[in-house]
């Protein structure tokens, strides 16, 4: 990236052999076709008909017809089976399709015991196999119904396409209409249809039936009015998705998600073909075997499916031998001190053929200065190159000198000049606020001979694309205190809430186009919703902030999408491609994106400390510190690669500054933050601090803090709000701090305790 309830859930073993040398693929003749597919109808579910509850969730499956069964949620049709099922393999060159409903010597048995309903189906093929499918349902907690299928055929077959799960949502109930739909890594859709062009225009656009590389975690699903739909596998390579919304492949009259064998592995299907380029062998005798769980319950979004798989699957634990605190200082002191991005006594954004010019940048020096403080043997370096690269710069500019892609208002409270920085910020909020419609809109408007990347969004508008400017704002009306500025900042962060429920989109229209799902608008929005309820202590942020959170964990791999060590909590940057055709992102981390959404996510889990985001940035932080060039490149070591090859574990440049990736590894390695600010409200004080701020109390007309600063010299703190110069002590002492236009400015010196009276 060039800068910028209802949920049917399988869990997969495969029982039979993995292939082998003796069992090589065979290949499918180039004039093979699919045949005429039957189309899926819901059955007729007679008097008799056999059912399984739990909670609101139920399945009903008829007594005569394999796959003939209808999931109900809440007591409303939501899916049907695959009742027309048909099964494609290679024999004498040929490409024969065995019809289950049609086939001879159909057996078919269906049947309840101690709560578990059974179904056994049996058929043979023209060529004499007899096939065999056994089914198992049982309830499991609350509002879950687990399925275990198994397949088994007395002659080897080599299979070409053999639907090991297939669901219709819709089907025969709200047809193809959807509120939302998503198949994580490479489709998040709201009322549109899915491998469209919206996003990329040729054959990248086919995802019908992805590589499986392109899955970064295995979840299909889909909302429509109040209830959701949604398909989790275990991931195997032996299994590939299909997923297509609406049905355009089978005829059914609404959505459609399975599995199917065999796999997809960027090779060996044409991405988007039902068809493969060669057949898997399955061998008589050895069971294929689908372990399944449908859950079942309400939601107006595909948000509750993202979050019932976390619940369920867990997040993955990061493995014991990562990098530690100390090789991380020395790799990242490496990247500043001696890579390519630190020219004389300036440094680059990124290193590319000459996109990012050297400049003097104040971020740099805070971070090298954060790692003198942990690196003694480079201490004295990492200080001189950091008094040099603040060298030169405006005293009002220090906290807008920067290279990363987070920015903290920490250069001020190190080097001085806090007075001229928070007035800089106030005229900054207000260039900011020039940016807004009259309806606190931020319209997209095409660059005067530029491509218009708003040409296949539904509306010249995006969530990210507004976002952006609203955290912006917000950041810098925190930071300069003015409550006119600050109550500007939250009605705009108000008129963000018509996008509620939504798809995070459109925060990276330098390259992409508008429609593009977006982990840069998650984040975007979780850092603003969380600032708004730091401002205001208002719920309703909260809410919105968790909301905009669990929206931005489909592009983050759950799973390893290959055997190789990086891979697991690496990030896509968007489901789409630059400028429609190229790069594709899809399979293709770009985990810078991913650090600037962890690095709202670790404010974020500071004010909801239940929820999943600590380990969820710890993992996409982990994974940065993977991707990062070692110290054996001299010109790359310490930087961060644009974007990351899994399968050939390249990285691809520009070769980005380590800002991005140290601002999340502070919190990864359980440090105090390099700048930390709290609103304390009883007083309408805004506090801001290049450490932890800690202990707050405080009572009408008196507050009590600490603040422990990272640097061992002298640094100030910023208190917005005071009104009057109030009556200060630090550490029991009196002192006099500086004031002006309601902004106090106190110098302290290691931790100290700071007692406020009003």
């Amino acid at each position: 990236m060039r800068y910028f309830a209802l949920a049917l859930v399988a869990a997969f073993t495969l029982q039979a052999a993995p292939p082998t040398e003796s069992s090589r693929a065979i290949s499918v003749p180039a004039t093979s076709a699919l045949p005429i597919w039957p189309k899926p109808t819901p059955v007729q579910i007679k008097a008799g008909s056999l059912s399984i509850h739990s909670k609101d969730l139920e399945l009903v499956h008829s007594t005569d017809t394999f796959g003939g069964f209808q999931v109900r949620v809440g007591g409303k049709p939501m899916a049907i089976g695959q009742n027309r099922p048909m099964i494609g393999y290679l024999l004498g060159g040929n490409l024969r399709w065995l019809d289950l409903a049609q086939a001879a010597s159909r057996k078919l048995t269906v049947r309840s015991h101690r709560g578990t309903l059974r179904v056994h189906f049996e058929c043979v093929d023209a060529d004499g196999a007899l096939w065999s499918i056994e089914q198992q349902f049982n309830p499991r907690g609350a509002g879950a119904i687990d399925i275990r299928t198994e397949v088994n055929v007395n002659q080897d077959r080599a299979v070409a396409f053999l639907p090991m799960l297939t669901v219709f949502p819709g089907a025969g109930s709200f047809g193809d209409t959807k509120g939302q739909a998503l198949l994580a890594g490479l489709e998040y859709l709201e009322n549109e249809s899915s491998s469209s062009e919206a996003d990329i225009v040729g054959p990248g656009s086919h995802r019908q039936v992805p590589d499986n590389l392109k899955v970064t975690f295995p979840l299909m699903a889909l909302q429509q009015s109040d209830r959701w739909l949604a398909l989790t596998w275990r991931m195997r390579p032996y299994f590939s998705a299909l997923f297509d919304s609406p049905d355009r492949l089978f005829g059914s009259g609404g959505h459609v998600m399975g599995l199917l064998f065999p796999g997809s592995d960027g090779k060996n299907r044409q991405e988007g073909s039902l068809l493969p380029k060669t057949c898997e062998r399955l061998q008589a005798g050895k069971a294929l075997v689908l372990d399944a769980t449908i859950l079942g319950g309400a939601g107006t979004s595909v948000v509750p499916a993202i979050a019932r798989y976390v619940a369920l699957r867990g997040l993955p634990p990061l493995p014991e031998n990562r990098m530690d605190l100390a090789h991380y200082t020395s790799l990242t002191s490496a990247g500043w001190l001696d890579s390519k991005i630190h020219e004389g006594q300036l440094f680059r954004h990124a290193v590319t053929d000459g996109n990012f010019a050297p400049g003097r940048v104040a971020d740099a020096a805070v971070w090298m200065d954060w790692l003198a403080t942990r690196n003694p043997p480079l201490s004295a370096r990492l200080n001189q190159a950091a008094r040099d690269a603040v060298g030169g710069i405006g005293p009002e500019d220090l906290n807008f000198a920067s290279v990363g892609h987070v920015r903290y208002p920490t250069p001020a409270l190190i080097y001085g000049h806090v007075a001229e920085n928070a007035a800089h910020a106030e005229r900054a909020a207000r260039g900011i606020l020039g940016r807004f419609a009259a309806d606190n809109s931020i319209r997209y408007t095409p660059r005067p001979g530029g491509m218009d990347y708003g040409k296949t969004h539904y509306t010249n508008e995006a969530n990210g694309l507004t976002a952006t400017s609203v955290r912006e704002l917000l950041e810098a009306a925190a930071f300069c205190g003015n409550r006119e500025l600050i109550a500007a900042a939250i009605e705009k962060l108000r008129a963000l809430d018509k996008f509620s429920n939504g798809v995070p989109r459109g925060a990276q229209t330098w390259e992409c186009p508008l429609h593009i799902p977006d982990i840069l608008a998650s984040a975007h929005l979780v850092r603003a919703y969380t600032l708004g309820y730091e401002l205001t202590g208002e719920v309703a942020f909260l809410e919105q902030a968790r909301y905009w959170a669990w929206t931005g964990v489909p592009f983050i791999y759950l799973v390893n999408p290959t055997d190789r060590p990086v891979g697991l909590y690496g990030t896509i940057a968007v489901f789409g491609a630059t400028q429609w055709k190229a790069p594709v992102w899809l399979g293709l981390p770009v985990q810078w994106c991913g650090l600037v959404y962890a690095e709202a996510l670790y404010h974020l889990a500071r004010r909801d400390p239940a929820g999943p985001w600590q380990r969820l940035a710890d993992g996409i932080t982990f994974s940065g510190i993977q991707q990062t060039w070692p110290e054996t490149d001299s010109a790359m070591k310490g930087l961060l690669p644009d974007s990351f090859v899994l399968r050939s574990q390249q990285r691809n440049g520009p070769a980005i500054n380590p800002a991005t990736l140290q601002v999340c590894a502070l919190p990864y390695f359980r440090q105090p933050p390099a700048y930390d600010f709290v609103s304390l409200q009883r007083n309408h004080l805004l506090v801001h601090a290049p450490g932890e701020i800690k202990n707050t109390q405080e009572k009408r007309g008196r507050v009590t803090f600490e603040v422990e600063p990272w640097i061992g010299g002298p640094c100030s703190i910023l208190i917005n709000g005071a009104g009057k110069m109030p009556q200060v002590k630090i550490n029991g002492r009196a002192t006099a701090g500086s004031q002006k236009e309601g902004r106090l400015i106190l110098q302290l010196q290691g931790r100290s305790r700071v007692d406020l009276e009003l």
